[in-house]
Parts: structure tokens; sequence; C-alpha cells
């Protein structure tokens, strides 16, 4: 029986961790180790980043209903990206996830970091964020212990920084989970959240056999048996010469090629369908634990396509929207952060004042009245992970049409002028807020459309009798007795 050894020379930090005899279930994690998870294990990254990554995969809509052109929103876009505020938002929790706490500053170039954030006159030139994991910030996100302060279980507000203090309108503090009272974590330094690899440091150790016994799989799923006959019950030299030949033309044998033996003799490949049934069994349940130790769904993990596609709304991808819309409500409040920074940046007064001489009748305020306008106006909101497929966006946004229509239709008639004129508008609004018909809009002239009276008919002039929303003018242009109708 022949045994595989492995060379003990060539090793690596992470297989040394994770062969040791002293990681059982419920081990608690060092900060050394979630950094040798996050860099070197195959489902370290998913863990930590795949779910920010979906999150953000598509940028937050954003809208101000006094803007010219788009131009605000553009300028607010472009210096958004320039800064590059999704790489650093990014970052942020994948710190937090592989550590449990993370933390976020806004610097200014000439001003303390000790000093609160100014608003008015941020330039993008003077302005730097840095993403700190507990060990750049050790003991000063440790939370509050004592039950009776208004504080508890609440990180300190004054984040020290190698040994410098930063203001609290400068920082953002977060932890991945809630905390424990009184349970410290290795990981984060501190009485903080926990790392995403907490609860599955032991099926994360198990990965890594499945990986080896692949591994051997691969090696040995090239090897073919050869049952060769043998001449007697003593092997001479001679007979095993021979024998050595019959292997080494097996060995080098290609397609095409032809090889010859006899009756008795047989030739197949290794038997491994039960190993390959055991590993993939084992895999599924590995793979089955670590999801629910973590908050990250099985089919991420295992990258395996949807039942049905994104497009067409499967139970799969439903499940999955679900699950990133509860990642995004963890990371809209430092969106929030981030975006009122942003919009110091972008909108400054030198942008305000070419704005208002291009646009001089929709920007009439001073800079500051105006800001103040176009902060009070914004909104952000985030894009449907799961699209629509064309056809169906046509056929949903046709019946809102039909129904809008219909409401117009039964309503109209009992309507004066003025209050038509609104419901009009009401539909063209409704209309233009499909992406179907929204590229053309339809522009209704409420001025025209309030003062518009339908026109008279004169005598004998046939008109259809359908077009007359008056019921005695309906009744003039059919003089018809209920008798007549009768026979």
């Amino acid at each position: 029986m022949a045994e595989v050894q492995f060379n003990s020379n060539i090793s690596s930090e992470l297989t040394k961790i994770l062969e040791s005899e002293g990681i059982q279930p419920g081990t608690d994690v060092s900060y050394e180790l979630c950094k040798l998870l996050w860099q070197f294990h195959p489902l370290g990254g998913k863990l930590v980043e795949k779910p920010i990554e979906m999150a953000m995969c598509k940028p937050r809509q954003y809208n101000v209903d006094t803007d010219p052109d788009d131009r605000v929103i553009t300028q607010f876009r472009d210096t958004w990206e320039r800064m590059g505020i999704n790489a650093k938002i990014k970052n942020f929790f994948f710190v937090s996830r592989a550590y449990g706490a993370a933390a976020i500053g806004v610097g200014t170039l000439g001003t303390s970091c000790a000093s609160p954030l100014p608003d008015f006159g941020l330039q993008e030139d003077d302005i730097y964020i840095n993403v700190w994991d507990p060990l750049n910030a050790a003991g000063s996100m440790v939370t509050d212990q004592n039950p009776n302060s208004p504080f508890f279980q609440m990180p300190k507000k004054t984040l020290k920084i190698n040994g410098k203090n930063w203001h609290p309108s400068r920082t953002l503090k977060v932890f991945n989970g809630t905390p424990i009272y009184l349970e410290y974590q290795n990981s984060a330094f501190g009485f903080t959240g926990r790392s995403v690899f907490q609860r599955v440091l032991f099926p994360l150790k198990s990965y890594i056999g499945t990986m080896e016994s692949n591994d051997l799989v691969s090696q040995k799923a090239g090897v073919l048996v050869a049952k060769i006959e043998q001449k007697g019950s003593v092997v001479s030299g001679l007979m095993g010469m021979a024998a050595k030949a019959k292997r080494g033309i097996v060995k080098i044998a290609r397609n095409g090629g032809v090889i010859s033996i006899t009756p008795q003799e047989d030739i197949e490949s290794l038997n491994l369908q039960n190993i390959d049934k055991a590993l993939n069994a084992a895999r599924d349940n590995i793979i089955s634990d670590i999801a629910t130790g973590s908050d990250v769904p099985a089919i991420l993990l295992k990258e395996e396509a949807f039942s049905k596609g994104w497009s067409e709304g499967s139970e799969d991808s439903k499940a999955i929207s679900q699950y990133i819309d509860g990642v995004r409500q963890t990371i809209e409040p430092v969106m929030d952060f981030c975006e009122k920074l942003v919009m110091y940046v972008a909108w400054n007064e030198d942008f305000f004042n070419a704005l208002k001489n291009d646009y001089p009748s929709i920007i009439e305020g001073d800079y500051q009245t105006t800001f103040r306008q176009w902060k009070r106006e914004f909104t952000a909101t985030w894009q449907e992970l799961i699209d629509e497929s064309p056809d169906k966006r046509r056929e949903s946004d046709s019946k809102v049409v039909r129904e809008a229509a219909g409401m117009y239709a039964m309503v109209a008639p009992q309507l004066d002028p003025e209050n038509r004129a609104m419901l009009a508008d009401w539909l063209s609004k409704v209309t233009n807020a499909t992406e179907t018909y929204g590229d053309s809009p339809i522009i209704i002239d409420m001025e025209a459309l309030r003062e518009y009276q339908p026109p008279v008919v004169q005598q004998g002039e046939k008109i259809n009798v359908g077009e007359l929303d008056d019921p005695e003018e309906r009744a003039a242009q059919n003089p018809v007795s209920s008798a007549d109708r009768g026979r």
C-alpha cells in the first residue's frame, strides 16, 4: 500500500494555522488569523467582499428638483468619482466584516483633525479619507460597558489614531454585528462587533481539507490499471522485463495508437466514482455550514448560476435581492455621511456662480440659500438589483398607462375645464414616468387646455355623439323620444 507524503519544507502560514489541532468548533479568531483568512482562504474574499460588492454594484440614483439641465447632479457625480468615494466605502465595510470593527475619517490639509470638519469652503484637493482597522484604532473603539451609562454598548465618540484625537464630526465607526456585553473580541481588540470568520472558523479549516482531497483525486484521475497475466507463480527477471515493457507501451499510447493484449488481460482507469460522490457531498455540506454560520447565502459562496437568472425573478434571485437590500440598509448611513461631504465639495461657490450666469431666471438666490435648497431637494435611492426584461417592462408600463387612461375617461366628463386640465396633466406625468414612454414625453399646454371650449355644432351638422360631454347637448343632437326608442 503506497503512502502519500507532503513536502514539509513547503508550507504557508495559512496552512500551518488551519492544520493546527487547536482549532476546534467555537475557537476564537485573532486579528492575525482574520487577516490570513481574508488574504489566502478561497472563501475569505467572498465572505468579506461579496455582499458589499453586490450591494454597491449599481450606482445610486440622485435627483435635485431645482436642477437646470441636470448640471447640479452631474457635478455631484463627477466629484464623487474623482474622490473615489465608492472604493473608500467598500474598503470600510471590508475591514469591518473581516475584523468586526472599522473606522473612517475625513482629514483636511492645514486643519487639525481634532477640530470640527468645516462645511462651506471645502476644497477637493485639501481632503483625504482614511479607513482604519482595529489595530490602527486599538483601544479607542471599545464600547462603554457601564450599564447605567447613556453611552452603554456604544463606541467612544472621539477616535484616537496613533496618539491623535479625531473630532466626532470627521469620523464614523461601524461594527459587524451587535456588541455582546463583556465579550472581548480578539480580532478587534475590544468589546466590539465580531468578525465574519468568528462562527465559521472550523468549517473553513475543513474546506482546506476538501481542497487537498481534490488535489489527490486530480493526481489519481489519469492512473490506468493494467491487469497483466503472469506465466507461472515465479516471476523471473525476463518476465519482469516483459511486464515492464507492456506497462511502458500502455503509458506512451495516445489517441490513434494501437496496443495488443491477451484475452486474459485488461486495462481500465482507476475507479474514483465513490470518492467523487463523497467529495461532492462533503464539500456541499461544508459550504452549507459556512453559510449557516455567516450571513452570506450558500449560493453566493458556490458561485452557482441561478435557476432562472436575475431577469426572470426566480425564488433564488428574490431571496438574494432581499439579502442585498438588508446589506444596503447597513451601508446607508455611511453613504449619507459621504454624500453630505461631497455636496460641499462639488457645489462650491465657483460652480454656483457659473450656473447662475447661465440660468439667471432659475437661480435667483445667493450661494448659501441656493445650496441649502439643493440640499433639501437632494434625494438618493438604490437601483433595483433585479432588472426586468424589456418585454416585461413594456407590458407593465402599458398596464399602468391603460389603467390611468381608464381613470381619466371615467372622471373627465364630470369635471370643469380647470380640473379636466389638471387631470390631463396627471395622465401625462404618469405616462412620462414609465421607461417605455419616457423617452418621448407628452407635453401639455395647461393654459391652452384650461381655456379650451368644445366647438359649437351648427344646425344640420353631423358629429359623433360620443364626442359630446354635456348630456343636454347629446340629447339635442339625438332627439329620439322614449316612445321611438321603444318601437
